[in-house]
């Protein structure tokens, strides 16, 4: 399954951002296609988030070091029924994100 889940969202230092939840659809699986646009921090983390009741949400391993351009994250078991991306910015300043999340059954 394909979600587009930011086109241009912003994320600030110190104000953790998160993607709208998606449904796994009965997949395991999940990696996110990362396309920084601006930046004037040092870089992005993404966390792949998981989650069986849309409250309480799991953290994947962390993702690091995006910074202008795209690059994806690796694959993540994830064994929830919704899933989410989190955005934090690392250093001072406010990056622009584009975010895809794709998932599969492995």
């Amino acid at each position: 399954m394909f979600a587009k889940l930011a086109e241009h969202q912003v994320v600030v230092n110190g104000v953790d951002q998160f993607s709208p939840a998606v449904s796994m659809s009965g997949n395991n699986t999940a990696k996110a296609g990362i396309t920084v646009l601006s930046n004037t921090a040092t870089s992005l983390t993404v966390n792949i988030q998981g989650s069986n009741d849309l409250q309480g949400w799991t953290d994947s391993t962390s993702d690091t070091g995006f910074t202008v351009g795209f690059a994806a994250t690796a694959n993540r078991a994830l064994a929830f029924a919704y899933a989410r991306l989190k955005y934090v910015v690392v250093g001072t300043g406010t990056i622009i994100v584009a975010a895809d999340l794709f998932t599969s059954q492995q």
